[in-house]
């Protein structure tokens, strides 16, 4: 099998409409969050086997790397903070 290549950040969704950010995880691993797991650190609900299966606490869904569609959307990363926000951030501190 070839090497499985996401967006890192991309959002994809599945066939039900659900969508999940993408994080790479490890050398050729991919994390999937829901929107609500990633801006609140939460932990991934899926993991991307090798074989391009879809598994929930590491067992095999019924999703597959082709049951995908890329939106073209990237989420931000919730853990870097922006220019604007720290000078905001570092003002309110020196007060």
């Amino acid at each position: 099998m070839s090497r499985i290549i996401l967006r890192e950040y991309g959002i994809y969704a599945l066939p039900d409409n659900r969508e999940f950010v993408v994080r790479g995880s490890g050398r050729d691993g991919y994390c999937f969050y829901s929107h609500q797991a990633w801006k609140g650190s939460g932990s991934s609900e899926y993991r991307l086997s090798t074989e391009g299966r879809l598994l929930s606490k590491g067992l095999p869904t019924r999703w597959h790397i082709d049951d995908l569609t890329d939106t073209g959307r990237t989420a931000e990363n919730p853990h870097v903070v922006t220019s604007s926000k720290a000078r905001v951030s570092n003002a309110s501190t020196i007060r």
